[in-house]
C-alpha cells in the first residue's frame, strides 16, 4: 500500500472507532475489537497561581482512551436488524478496581442495543452524545489523548447518569471524621445526603459527555446528510420533601446535525441541560438551563487534512442574590496533519479568551487568580484566558499500529485549570492525586505506540 494512504487509512481508522455505527458492520455476527494506546511521558508543572504550589517534573505512563469491546448485529428480515456494544476501559499498565467510576467494567464505556432500518436506528444504553460526536469534525489530532475536545473544548470531559445534589460518597476529612462529597458540585458537605452508588455520576459543567441512560436516535444518511438526537432519562429524582425552595429536574437534550461530501465534511452541534447545576438555597434557581452551540469544519486535500472548530457555552446565572453567577465561555480549535514520508506530521491549536457576560466577585484576587467566579475549568475575565499547543508525528507502521512522538503546552489563565482527559494525577493533590491546580501550565514531552483491532 503506498504509504500516504496508509497513513490517511490509519488516521481514519484511529479517529472515531465506535462512533458511526456503519462500523459494527453490515453482515451478521460477532465482532471482538479494541484499541491499545500507551504513552511514556515527561511532563512539567509550574507553580499555580498563587505561588503556593511549586513546580512539578515527573514521569509517567499515559493510557489514553484504550478500549476492548464486542459488537454484534443480527439480521431480522425487511431491512430491519438488531445490534449491540458492549465497551469497557483497558490499562495495560496499571491495575484499577473494577467500579463504575472508571469505566472499565464490562459495559461503562460506549454501550448499547439497538435497532437499524431504513427508517435509521433508534438505540438506547451509555453513549456519546451528538454533540461530543460533533467534535470528531473539526478535530482531527487524536494522538496520546492530546485531542482538544473535552480540555478547552467542551470545558471538560465526563462519563455516568444525570446527577442529583443528594448523591453523595461517603469519605473522610484530614482528621478522620465521615463527610460525604456532593457529585453534582463536588463539594464537601455533611448530613443524611444519599449515597448513589447504582452508577456513577457525571458533572454538570462539562460538555464533552458520554451519558447513561440515554435514548437515542441517528437518521439515516441522505446525500451526505445526517442528524441524530439523544435525551437522557434522569434515574436518581427526589421527593418535593427534599428541596422545599425547588425540586431540581434533571434533563438533558442533544442533537447534531452533519454532512459529508467529497473532500469536504461540516458538523453542527447543539446540547441543553437543565438542572445539572442546582442552587437549593432559599432564592437560588434550582433548574438552570445550560446551553451550548458548536460548529466544526474539515477539508480533505488527499495528502493533508485541516479541520476548524468554534463553540459557545453559556451558563445560566443560579444565584440566589443580585450578583449574577453567569457565565458565556467561547472557544476555538484549528488544527491539522500532513502526510511526511512513513506517516503524518500533525498539530493543533485550541484557545479560549476567558468567560464573558460574567461578574468577578468581590473577592477575587487578579495577583494570585484566587475568589474568581469559575465553572469548571473555566474562569471569568482575562483570568481565564487559556490555550493548548500540540505538534507531534506519527509513524505509521502498518494500517492498525503506529508510534508516535508529540510536545503538548497548555498555558492556562491565572484562574484555570484545563487538563487533559482522564490524565494522570497532577500536582493538586500533594503528588498524590487530585487534579491541576489553577494557574498551573503543562508541558509534556511523549513518545507512545497505538495499535487498533
Amino acid at each position: 500500500m503506498n504509504k500516504k494512504l496508509m497513513a490517511l487509512a490509519v488516521a481514519g481508522a484511529v479517529t472515531a472507532p465506535g462512533l458511526a455505527f456503519a462500523q459494527v458492520g453490515g453482515s451478521p455476527g460477532v465482532t471482538l475489537y479494541g484499541r491499545l494506546d500507551e504513552t511514556i511521558m515527561n511532563s512539567k508543572y509550574s507553580t499555580n497561581g498563587a505561588g503556593t504550589i511549586t513546580e512539578v517534573k515527573k514521569g509517567d505512563v499515559f493510557s489514553p482512551g484504550n478500549a476492548i469491546g464486542v459488537r454484534g448485529r443480527e439480521d431480522l428480515g425487511g431491512g430491519t436488524a438488531a445490534w449491540f456494544q458492549l465497551e469497557a476501559g483497558a490499562w495495560p499498565d496499571g491495575r484499577l478496581e473494577s467500579s463504575a467510576t472508571t469505566g472499565s467494567h464490562f459495559g461503562g464505556r460506549n454501550s448499547g442495543l439497538g435497532v437499524s432500518s431504513e427508517l435509521g436506528d433508534i438505540m438506547f444504553g451509555i453513549w456519546d452524545t451528538p454533540y461530543k460526536v460533533a467534535y470528531g469534525t473539526g478535530n482531527l489530532v487524536t494522538s496520546s489523548g492530546f485531542a482538544s475536545s473535552g480540555i478547552i473544548m467542551g470545558n471538560g470531559d465526563s462519563t455516568g447518569a444525570l446527577g442529583n445534589p443528594l448523591c453523595s460518597n461517603i469519605v473522610s476529612n484530614a482528621n478522620g471524621t465521615p463527610s460525604t462529597i456532593n457529585n453534582t458540585t463536588g463539594a464537601v458537605v455533611t448530613g443524611a445526603n444519599g449515597v448513589c452508588v447504582t452508577e456513577a455520576t457525571s458533572n454538570g459543567t462539562a460538555w464533552s459527555r458520554r451519558i447513561n441512560n440515554s435514548v437515542q436516535y441517528w437518521s439515516p444518511v441522505f446525500a451526505g446528510l445526517q442528524f441524530k438526537l439523544m435525551t437522557a432519562l434522569a434515574n436518581y429524582q427526589s421527593p418535593a420533601s427534599s428541596f422545599p425552595n425547588g425540586v431540581p429536574k434533571q434533563k438533558e437534550y442533544s442533537g447534531n446535525v452533519t454532512w459529508a461530501r467529497g473532500p469536504v465534511a461540516l458538523a453542527l452541534g447543539i446540547d441543553s441541560h437543565q438542572g445539572l447545576r442546582p442552587n437549593t438555597a432559599a432564592g437560588g434557581d434550582p433548574n438552570p438551563k445550560d446551553t451550548a452551540v458548536q460548529l466544526g469544519a474539515k477539508w480533505d486535500f488527499g495528502i493533508a487534512q485541516i479541520g476548524a472548530g468554534v463553540e459557545k457555552l453559556k451558563y445560566a446565572n443560579t444565584s440566589a442574590t443580585a450578583v449574577s453567577n453567569g457565565m458565556d465561555v467561547t472557544a476555538g480549535v484549528i488544527n491539522g496533519r500532513v502526510s511526511a514520508g512513513p506517516g503524518q506530521v500533525w498539530a493543533s491549536w485550541s484557545q479560549t479568551p476567558g468567560g464573558k457576560s460574567c461578574t468577578q466577585p468581590a473577592a477575587f484576587n487578579p495577583n494570585t487568580g484566587a475568589g474568581n467566579l469559575t465553572i469548571g475549568s473555566a474562569a471569568c475575565g482575562s483570568a481565564g484566558k487559556a490555550k493548548m499547543i500540540t505538534l507531534g508525528y506519527d509513524y505509521v507502521m502498518s494500517k492498525r499500529t503506529k508510534m508516535y512522538f508529540a510536545y503538548n503546552k497548555i498555558d492556562n489563565g491565572i484562574s484555570t485549570n484545563y487538563y487533559y482527559i482522564a490524565g494522570p494525577a497532577a500536582n493538586n493533590g500533594n503528588g498524590t492525586n487530585g487534579g491541576l491546580a489553577a494557574g498551573s501550565d503543562v508541558t509534556t514531552l511523549a513518545v507512545g505506540m497505538q495499535h487498533s483491532f
